[in-house]
């Protein structure tokens, strides 16, 4: 039941080491093929950057938002391309994924990041999404490129929050992959609110994992979050968008996501279909789709040209530099 790798919804911010360089388990070089050289980390156990593959021209900065209980280094093939195409990622992992987790005295990480996960909200994911926002801001400032968002599931949710809620918070463009603005599983949870370090078993792939459950706390900020997204839906919304999704998807309604997008007159975010394919799938699990393993190699080739197609087109680069030059003019 738990299988809301993004559809449900620290360590204290600190300062980002540009030139500082942390090596990857065995695990996560295997799952994102990136380099460790092109990696430095923060000391806020709750961020990563992961520098474009070429320092010589930087097309744009991302921010990258992992789903509910997946392990937040299963966007590294997202992040792989996105460094190969010239795009510094900056990768935030939620509270209670990863290593972002208070350690506890005689437990091991499994156990502590599952008692973390326990204590949850939908404020401490904001928020760590806000502070993770402004460092990728930063950068994209400094280095005079667009910023990017790139969302799965809960962190597409999070990320359209921060968007529709934040009068600071802009994305020349967005690519949100089964975005959990509705879920069609929550109303039967609901009834179990009132026990939020109850954790509902998962049946989700155990190599996607970030915790064999997820608790009740997590889907509760799920709620609030969707309750704060949709009370404050609106045109600034309405910014460059490619919507990836299974028709299938048995937990996010297809219909209720096209049904938001011609109410709220969101005519820059587009729909782009995937099915998954016949050959190498390894996850029969329609909403996730976030890898050559979910998808299918054809599938996926699929997704990495619509989204360099949709981030670094002439018709984007182009219009990227009027919206820059737009600001500087305002700013000058």
């Amino acid at each position: 039941m738990a299988m809301l790798y993004g559809c449900s919804p620290g360590r204290q911010n600190g300062t980002i080491e540009q030139n500082h360089q942390s090596p990857l388990k065995s695990s996560q070089i295997n799952e994102a093929q990136i380099n460790k050289t092109q990696i430095s980390k923060t000391w806020d156990h709750s961020v990563r950057w992961f520098n474009a593959e070429s320092k010589e021209k930087i097309n744009g900065v991302a921010l990258v938002i992992h789903g509910l209980n997946l392990q937040p280094d299963k966007m590294g093939p997202i992040i792989s391309h996105l460094n190969a195409s010239g795009i510094d990622v900056l990768n935030l992992s939620l509270r209670g994924h990863g290593e972002n987790f208070a350690p506890v005295e005689k437990m091991d990480n499994s156990r502590a990041r599952l008692d973390t996960f326990k204590t949850v909200s939908y404020k401490q994911w904001t928020d760590e999404a806000y502070r993770a926002y402004r460092h990728a801001r930063k950068r994209s400032d400094e280095r005079k490129t667009p910023l990017f968002f790139i969302g799965y599931s809960l962190g597409a949710l999070l990320g359209g929050d921060l968007l529709a809620t934040y009068p600071d918070v802009h994305f020349d463009r967005m690519v949100l992959f089964a975005p959990a603005f509705n879920c069609t599983i929550c109303k039967g949870l609901k009834i179990l609110a009132p026990f939020p370090r109850l954790v509902i078993p998962s049946l989700s792939s155990k190599s996607y994992r970030a915790n064999r459950g997820t608790p009740m706390a997590a889907y509760i900020a799920l709620f609030e979050t969707i309750k704060h997204f949709n009370q404050n839906v609106s045109l600034k919304l309405n910014v460059p968008t490619v919507i990836f999704i299974d028709k299938q998807d048995e937990l996010i309604s297809y219909r209720k996501l096209k049904h938001l997008i011609e109410t709220e007159k969101l005519d820059r975010w587009k729909f782009h279909f995937l099915q998954k394919g016949k050959i190498g799938v390894q996850e029969n699990l329609h909403h996730l789709i976030i890898d050559e393993r979910s998808l299918g190699k054809e599938e996926w080739d699929e997704v990495r040209g619509k989204m360099n197609q949709h981030l670094l087109s002439p018709e984007s680069v182009t219009e990227n530099i009027m919206i820059l030059y737009f600001n500087c003019d305002i700013f000058n």
